[in-house]
């Protein structure tokens, strides 16, 4: 007699994920070079028209960022309140331009790596900064 094993929410997801990529890759390898490119075009579109391409994970508690602003040399100790592959929100003084580049540094929570990033500011709320990473420095 054959058992039937089941599988947890976590394993059906994945084993989707797979599924769904695989076949993705195999339509757009079977596409000829200008359908891609136009695939491609759509895409980025839409990903463009949307505020945020990253899933923004919220802080219990949040995080310590030096900030280093490249424009007048001064540093400054912030928050961040949320943060993704693509970002951060950070809880900041306004003395910031949109499209200024500044320096992060900060250390992952639980004795884990310390970053520095190259980061770019991209908006302004009432209560602080967003961010768009452009590329790590340093990692340690």
């Amino acid at each position: 007699m054959i058992r039937q094993i089941d599988m947890t929410a976590w394993e059906k997801t994945h084993h989707d994920e797979i599924d769904v990529t695989s076949r993705l890759l195999n339509i757009i390898l079977e596409m000829p070079a200008e359908q891609q490119r136009d695939l491609l075009e759509k895409l980025d579109a839409i990903g463009s028209s949307r505020s945020r391409g990253h899933a923004r994970q919220y802080l219990k508690r949040p995080w310590k960022v030096l900030i280093h602003s490249e424009k007048t040399r001064a540093s400054y100790k912030c928050f961040i309140r949320d943060i993704s592959r693509g970002g951060m929100f950070v809880e900041a003084p306004q003395s910031f331009n949109v499209g200024e580049q500044i320096t992060l540094k900060f250390l992952m929570p639980g004795g884990g790596k310390q970053y520095q990033i190259l980061g770019e500011i991209v908006r302004f709320q009432e209560k602080g900064i967003g961010i768009k990473f452009k590329r790590l420095l340093a990692d340690h």
